[in-house]
């Protein structure tokens, strides 16, 4: 649905066409010649053809560009394409965030809302001072202001999402099913070479320096002139009909031309292998360093889950447990409260990276890991 890549597509299309109209003969050219004219009439006439045939593998080498730079156009669809996949994951990611976050923050409100009622209730029977039911109280207007800001923030990630997915921005979207499973099994080495023969833009590199090549070539070739043969009847009005044959060629007197052409390929040859080497550094690098933050938002996410996330809830159960029997402030529960929404919040956050630097490794590798 993505107009983006159909546009990609159709581009790979038409340079995937032109293989065809490449590499061909010129058209015969048919003449008609009226000599001898005058107050008698045609005193000859000439009927004939004419073909001009591109020798010394003109053709096939121009055939061979055409295919070269097809092979391009195809590898940069595919890179639009992972690239398209890539921002697709990582805004669902976002969006599957978005909506996690809204649901603490709704349940985070229902709590304190609960506790805001619990508090006037207790107020009433002159068990609390007013200052702790005022507490509540704006304790509950913020988590009612965190669950709009919420709520804007999965609208947000809905409009983006639907903009790389070709629908409306307004269309609705499914409540999201958390986050895919990752693979977490395999090593930096492994993915490098996977990137260096399966990235689409090295594969688009090494098509060009193809097209190239064979573009010095043909510039070579153009020393090697073409040939023209041609054929005519000539029709007498008085006398016997006889024939003509031609054949010529163009002599290449215009060296300094041919031998700035055959510079200008050269240096676009050159041009093109130093684009390929460079891609070819670049990937090496970009993978290793997109590596190294997936490995880092891992370790993060791994202490969140194991060192904070479960001391986190513990202290939000035992202030509870307090306030319930007495020996809790009200302070010391809604800091409790806080602070496991902090955690939690960010290892939604550190999921969400995770998924995204996933997704930008498996761009960089070309494919699915």
């Amino acid at each position: 649905m993505s107009p983006e890549l159909a546009a990609s597509v159709l581009d790979a299309d038409a340079a995937a066409q032109r293989v065809d109209a490449a590499g061909v003969q010129p058209d015969p050219t048919v003449t008609l010649q009226a000599w001898d004219v005058n107050s008698k009439g045609v005193g000859q006439r000439w009927i004939g053809a004419e073909q001009t045939f591109r020798l010394w593998g003109k053709t096939d080498l121009e055939k061979g560009i055409a295919a070269a730079n097809a092979d391009a156009a195809r590898h940069q669809s595919h890179a639009v394409e992972l690239d398209l996949v890539a921002r697709v994951k990582s805004a669902y990611a976002q969006y599957a965030a978005s909506h996690r976050a809204l649901e603490l923050s709704k349940a985070l409100k229902q709590r304190v809302d609960q506790l805001a009622e619990l508090l006037r209730l207790r107020y009433g029977a002159s068990a609390v001072n007013q200052q702790e039911v005022i507490k509540a109280e704006l304790e509950a207007a913020n988590a009612a202001a965190d669950v709009a800001r919420r709520e804007g923030d999965e609208k947000s990630a809905t409009v983006r999402l639907n903009a790389l997915i070709g629908r409306e921005a307004l269309a609705q979207l499914a409540a999201p099913k958390g986050f895919p499973a990752l693979r977490t099994k395999m090593t930096l080495a492994a993915v490098q070479e996977l990137a260096r023969s399966s990235n689409p833009q090295l594969a688009a590199t090494h098509a060009q320096v193809r097209s190239a090549t064979g573009t010095k070539e043909l510039t070579d070739l153009n020393y090697y002139p073409d040939i023209t043969a041609g054929a005519n009847l000539v029709q007498r009005q008085n006398g016997e009909n006889s024939g003509m044959f031609l054949l010529g060629f163009k002599v290449p007197l215009q060296y300094e031309a041919k031998d700035a052409e055959q510079r200008a390929a050269s240096a676009n040859l050159g041009a093109a292998q130093a684009r390929n080497d460079a891609l070819r550094i670049r990937l090496d690098g970009e993978v290793a360093e997109a590596w190294f933050r997936l490995e880092a938002v891992r370790k993060a996410l791994k202490i969140f889950e194991q060192r904070q996330l479960p001391p986190a809830r513990l202290s939000v159960e035992t202030a509870q447990k307090g306030f319930e029997a007495g020996t809790t402030d009200l302070a010391a529960l809604l800091e409790s409260e806080r602070r496991l929404r902090a955690v939690e919040l960010e290892l939604l956050a550190l999921k969400s990276e995770e998924q995204s630097k996933y997704a930008d490794l498996e761009r960089l590798a070309g494919g699915s890991l």
